[in-house]
């Protein structure tokens, strides 16, 4: 039992530690698909971005495109 317990604790931090790596999104990023102009919107910033899937990069102190 104690070996599944640190395994499990082990496996969890990885898996933080692996989105934390693979995001650079904040809590504040809420990014909406807009339908009409093929682009994602952060609802938080106002960002836009143009590509096909959910963005994983946070785009607030970009410039504007």
């Amino acid at each position: 039992m104690p070996v599944f317990l640190i395994l499990l604790l082990l496996g969890t931090l990885g898996y933080m530690f692996w989105r934390r790596k693979t995001t650079s999104l904040t809590r504040e990023c809420r990014w909406r698909k807009d339908g009409r102009a093929g682009q994602w919107r952060c609802a938080y910033c106002g960002a836009v971005d143009s590509g096909e899937g959910s963005p994983t990069q946070c785009r607030r102190n970009w410039p504007a495109p």
